[in-house]
Parts: C-alpha cells; structure tokens; sequence
C-alpha cells in the first residue's frame, strides 16, 4: 500500500462519522434515482398496456390485413405516392414477401386503372331488381343479417338492397368495406358495390379516409352495425 494513502487511523472520530454520512448520503442519492428511474419505466409500461388494450379493443386493427394494404397502396393516383407507402411497408416483410407486394400492388394498380377505364367509357346504369343479378356472397344468412341491421339503421332502403336517400359515397365505401371483410369478399369487392350502388372509384373514396383517418359522418354507426 502507498505510505502516503490514508488510513483510518489518520481520522479523527468525528472525520470518519462525517465521511461515513458523506457516503451514505451518496448511496441514498443513487438509490433515489434509480428508484425514481424504475417508476418511470414502470409508468411507461402501464401506458404501453393501455395502448395494446385500446388496440385489442380498436375495430380498424383488427380489419389490418395483407389485402387492406395493397388496397391501400394501389389507391394513391399519384406512383411516388405508391412508392413511398411501399418502401414504408417492406421492411416489415422477409424478402420473398417484399417481392410478392410489389408483385402485387402492380396487379392491384392495374385493376385499378382499367376499373376506372371501364367507368369512364360506359356509364353505369342505375341497378333494378329485373336488370341487376346480386352475386352469391351478397345473399348469404350472413349477409342477409347485414342488409337488415344497415336498413334498421337507414343506410339501406327498407324494402331491398339500395342505399338510403342522403347516403353519401363515402358512407357507402365504408358500408362496403365493413361488409366485404365481415362477408370474407376480398375479390372485386369494390366492383361488386360499385355495380350495385352505381358509384365510382370506391377503392379511392376509401384509401381517402384510410389514410386521413377522418372517416365519413356516421362511421360509428356503421360500425354498429357490424
């Protein structure tokens, strides 16, 4: 040991009662903060479980699938937009799976396009009951339960499978997605309403509010419905 280190015998009583109070003032102190350290991490795990709680009890998260997304991406008009929601997406995805969403974005874009062709060249005549067939996956018990609940709440006309008067596209993409993915309608879902409610660029109306988050008046009681 260095000669010119300290011993205890160097101190006086009242040093050494000093440096022992310095010293547990220390340790206290750094107990303090960590204490108060492991209450804020406590308190920051309350709020993630308040979060995933709210999730498990949020409808639109439990409505996020693989065909939601691409639906969405193909939505945007403009390709840069596509681009940037794409490259947002794919590091979540294994590589295989990064190649199958562009894959398939590009088909949904292109459906999407010759959609809206189709639209623009023809206009869609108003649906009747003796011109217009209802597809199977509309006429099911299932279904049937929805169009009851939507014509208890007046989105649908009392006597058949028309929206209301005052409804809204808007309020009828949403009606339609709600329906589609309860219905497990994930084919054309958009040409099938659009056709029935003779309403243009669903797909769009859609990825509109999906994206804003400002969804149309009486979504929640649509939402209801479901």
């Amino acid at each position: 040991m260095d000669s010119n280190t300290p011993t205890i015998e160097d101190y006086s009583p009242q040093e050494l009662t000093e440096i022992m109070k310095s010293g547990a003032q220390t340790l206290l102190d750094k107990i303090a903060q960590l204490a108060a350290l492991l209450a804020e991490r406590e308190a920051r795990i309350k709020e993630l479980e308040n979060e995933v709680e709210t999730l498990k009890n949020d409808p639109w998260t439990t409505r996020l699938t693989y065909d939601n997304v691409v639906e969405q991406i193909a939505s945007y008009e403009d390709p840069s937009q596509r681009d940037e929601a794409r490259k947002l997406i794919e590091p979540l995805l294994k590589r295989e799976q990064v190649r199958q969403l562009r894959k398939d974005v590009k088909r949904k874009v292109k459906e999407l396009e010759e959609e809206e062709e189709e639209t623009m060249v023809t206009e869609m005549p108003k649906p009747a009951a003796e011109n217009f067939t209802m597809p199977a996956c509309l006429l099911t018990p299932e279904a049937e339960r929805l169009w009851e609940k939507a014509r208890e709440a007046g989105f649908i006309e009392p006597d058949g499978y028309m929206l209301a008067e005052g409804v809204s596209a808007n309020q009828a993409a949403y009606l339609a997605d709600h329906m589609a993915i309860i219905l497990g309608i994930t084919r054309e879902k958009w040409k099938i309403f659009q056709h029935l409610w003779s309403i243009k660029n669903m797909a769009q109306l859609a990825g509109s509010w999906q994206q804003t988050g400002k969804l149309p008046p009486k979504a929640k009681d649509i939402d209801a419905i479901i």
